[in-house]
């Protein structure tokens, strides 16, 4: 049976898919995931995931809200070079990482009690706020 290029290119796609998504599961949900900014985290499977920008206006957004005792995925994207946010840090949970530009950098921690908390840059000059509930 003589098959067009187009029906085998289509078939060798969803081929090469189905098995990502059989060996790889995970990486087939993260990536088709919208993790969107926001002031809420959004909760997903006991996670909740939060992106926040670094932009020459600073955090974007300045705060987010998360709940306690459930594991954070928080994700930085430092996105000018116009600010002094080469790094992060979030004090209250020993968090400290470089923010290399256009680079997503995930910190992970489980927020433990109730209160605001605060990230900045490494100078202090940066901030925003954590709201746990």
């Amino acid at each position: 049976m003589i098959i067009s290029p187009a029906i085998h290119i289509i078939r060798v796609s969803l081929t090469v898919t189905l098995c990502l998504t059989l060996l790889f599961p995970t990486m087939a949900v993260e990536s088709g995931k919208n993790i969107r900014a926001g002031a809420q985290a959004q909760p997903d499977k006991g996670v909740q995931a939060v992106k926040i920008r670094l932009t020459s206006k600073g955090y974007e957004p300045k705060s987010f809200t998360l709940k306690r005792d459930v594991l954070a995925r928080v994700t930085f994207v430092r996105e000018t070079n116009e600010t002094c946010g080469t790094e992060i840090v979030i004090q209250e949970y020993g968090i400290r990482k470089p923010l290399p530009p256009n680079r997503p950098v995930t910190v992970e921690f489980t927020p433990n009690k109730a209160g605001e908390f605060q990230f900045a840059c490494g100078m202090g000059m940066l901030r925003g706020k954590i709201v746990v509930q």
